[in-house]
């Protein structure tokens, strides 16, 4: 009667979940890739300090202008599908439009860096959008995980790959976004929502208490998270292992991001948040306090790995299109992505200042600001519904009642039948079979 849940019930769903998954993934590989050449042309061309601030302050500038502007153009367009199209089908020749500048000096690269930027913060918000109204509620953080998976083992992947010119990478480049436009084509054309129901206000967002709940400690995670890398270079067992605890933390990171998206959609996301900024805690705590022993980078790659897998999932995919509520989730997730694109510029910014301060000192302030920044979401909402918990919690307990009912039934049918009971007499109900009744009834009530 009540079937087990599961992530995809038919082909349909699996042919639409995975298009749905492979068009988010290949939009943020296109822009880590992107991200990544950014920096080897940087390096090539030795951009001093100032220089690679300047460049990668345009990158994100572009992204925070073009995305506020693409929030508002999509709003124009009767089909979100159109934008989308259009903007995957631009992103192959953008591609390979660096080619015709070489990244030969810093004022070339400033203007790849301008026209990556706007090219990935016009469409991010769009593509956020358009994947969180074709998942549920009750599925969309394992979406996200599966998500995260594929674009941390497809950009691992690509990573290996020896960038020693600039027609590599930007081959590269157009090829994800020809990826992205195939599956495209396999997502089915979805019956746009009234325009006057679903558009949502940036005031009005500003506005939601349960956005500000969550926004507040991510914004000051990321604030506190890249602000204190500079200063790791400083940690002996870090710093003498750096790939070793880069792979360490990158494996925790994937492994919990798919977990941690199961988990999520199982018992909501508010307790997993506040565990990843408690794991997080420790991470830092124990790194402060025991920076010269090995054991204590071990725990902080792991904690680290651990929180990230985390707010990948929730932070990123989930959140924001929950707190829409059915309506328009652009706006949600291009306020909520930001702190996210712009971190490598944010670390830039104060790496000059923070990498000469004692680590101790600075992983201790930064235990204390993580405790208050979960002091929000102490206030913060579920949103994953309370009644779908409720629902999934019967489900599984009739399903318990049901298998152990089953399980004494068979028992009895092995022994004997006991002496003095006629055929018109049955044997006194068990406790196990009054249980199974029970949740029968439960299930007749809410269902």
């Amino acid at each position: 009667m009540f079937q087990r849940m599961s992530l995809f019930k038919n082909r349909t769903n699996l042919r639409l979940s995975t298009a749905n998954i492979m068009c988010v993934a290949t939009a943020f590989i296109w822009y880590l890739l992107a991200f990544n050449t950014l920096q080897g042309l940087a390096s090539d061309q030795g951009a001093t300090g100032s220089e690679i601030l300047f460049i990668f302050g345009v990158n994100a500038g572009a992204i925070v202008l073009s995305g506020l502007l693409g929030s508002f153009i999509i709003d124009k367009f009767k089909k979100h599908r159109l934008f989308l199209y259009f903007w995957i089908v631009s992103g192959i020749a953008l591609s390979l439009f660096p080619l015709a500048l070489n990244g030969a000096n810093i004022s070339e690269i400033v203007i790849i860096s301008l026209i990556f930027g706007l090219y990935f913060g016009l469409g991010m918000p769009a593509t956020m959008g358009y994947h969180s109204s074709f998942t549920n509620i009750e599925g969309r953080a394992k979406i996200g995980g599966l998500t995260f998976l594929i674009i941390g083992v497809s950009f691992a992947v690509v990573s290996f790959i020896p960038f020693n010119s600039l027609f590599l990478p930007c081959l590269i480049l157009a090829f994800v976004r020809l990826v992205g436009l195939g599956f495209f084509h396999f997502m089915p054309v979805k019956e746009e929502p009234n325009k006057e129901t679903s558009k949502v206000k940036y005031l009005e967002i500003m506005r939601n208490r349960s956005f500000l709940f969550y926004f507040v400690p991510w914004l000051m995670f990321t604030l506190i998270n890249f602000t204190t890398i500079p200063t790791q270079d400083k940690i002996p067992g870090i710093a003498n292992n750096p790939e070793l605890f880069s792979v360490l933390e990158n494996i925790v990171i994937a492994l919990v991001a798919v977990i941690g998206g199961f988990v999520a959609d199982r018992w909501g996301r508010k307790r997993l948040t506040i565990i990843g900024f408690i794991m997080l805690g420790i991470g830092y705590a124990v790194l402060g306090l025991y920076q010269k022993e090995l054991i204590g980078s071990i725990i902080y790659a792991v904690s680290d790995g651990v929180a990230w897998g985390i707010f990948y999932v929730l932070f990123v995919f989930t959140l924001w299109g929950d707190l829409a509520q059915n309506r328009n989730s652009d706006k949600f997730y291009f306020l909520g992505v930001l702190p996210f694109v712009s971190s490598y510029f944010i670390q830039s910014v104060f790496s000059p200042y923070l990498k000469d301060l004692d680590p101790a000192t600075i992983f201790s302030f930064a235990s204390v600001f993580l405790f208050l920044a979960v002091l929000p979401l102490i206030y913060a909402p579920e949103t994953l519904p309370e009644k779908l918990m409720k629902d999934r919690d019967l489900k599984s307990y009739i399903e318990n009642a049901k298998k152990k009912a089953q399980k004494e039934t068979d028992n009895d049918k092995k022994k004997e039948k006991p002496v003095g009971i006629t055929e018109n007499e049955e044997p006194e109900k068990s406790e196990i079979g009054k249980e199974y009744d029970d949740a029968l009834k439960l299930a007749e009530k809410y269902y």
